[in-house]
């Protein structure tokens, strides 16, 4: 009896021609190649839209950070002593005005006043001396308040005389006269180049002054002074405060007299 071969009992694992199994194979392959693709695009998306939300807060950041320097910018400061007269006396900004006089003066006066108002430029002319005397003599703290209700002039003369305030405020005195001075209908247009050249001519040589004046800095500080300004029940220009009381508006001698009689009740 011949012997049986050893793979009588075993059949060959078959594909007909071979074909079907080449097809299942290349499904296969395709298939694997597409998830590839697939992870392969969602890690793209994600990453891009990572860098999106980097970038837009990045933006953020940077708006916020140069809103608020650029606004810090345009706040001015000032503490230090000036000469009125013939006397040192205090000199600072404090909040919405340019204050000058001892700490303890008898009497504060707050003066509502916009440089391109003709009867500020008016009150000024008549009253400077008798500020000047009084603040010197140590019974009067003035307190300017600068804002803009009639022309652009007032906000404009108003940022050039903080800039001065700020960097030379030992100037300030008599450049605040000269800004009412300076005041007409040809100068209604200066802007910050024209002011600087005026700024220039009153003897204002220091650049950081003149830089600050030429880019118009603190007009925004004279605008929120003018919304400041109806807060405080103020309605037209000059408007004087006594002693944190709303007063008649005088000048020249009348002013001299009703400061002395505030003072000698003090």
């Amino acid at each position: 009896m011949p012997k049986q071969s050893k793979n009588a009992g075993s059949r060959p694992t078959t594909t007909g021609d071979g074909k079907g199994g080449n097809r299942q194979q290349a499904r296969e392959r395709a298939r694997l190649e597409a998830a590839k693709l697939q992870r392969k695009r969602r890690l793209t998306q994600g990453a891009v839209v990572a860098a999106v939300a980097v970038v837009a807060i990045g933006i953020v950041v940077i708006a916020v950070v140069l809103g608020t320097s650029g606004r810090a910018e345009r706040v001015p400061t000032a503490s230090t002593n000036v000469t009125i007269g013939d006397s040192s006396v205090p000199f600072s900004i404090d909040g919405s005005a340019v204050q000058v006089g001892q700490n303890d003066a008898k009497v504060t006066m707050d003066l509502w006043v916009d440089y391109s108002c003709p009867h500020c430029q008016e009150f000024e002319a008549d009253s400077n001396d008798v500020i000047t005397e009084r603040v010197a003599s140590g019974v009067l703290k003035v307190r300017y308040h600068n804002i803009q209700i009639v022309t652009a002039y007032g906000e404009q003369a108003g940022s050039a005389a903080a800039c001065v305030a700020t960097s030379a405020p030992e100037q300030w005195w008599a450049f605040n006269a000269a800004l009412y001075a300076n005041h007409s209908t040809e100068t209604d247009g200066y802007r910050g180049p024209e002011l600087a050249d005026f700024a220039a001519q009153q003897g204002i040589t220091d650049e950081e002054t003149l830089g600050c004046i030429r880019d118009e800095r603190y007009t925004t500080w004279i605008s929120d002074n003018t919304t400041a300004a109806g807060e405080a029940g103020v309605t037209g220009t000059p408007t004087l405060f006594f002693n944190g009381e709303q007063a008649e508006t005088v000048s020249g001698a009348a002013l001299g007299a009703k400061i002395d009689e505030l003072a000698s009740a003090g």
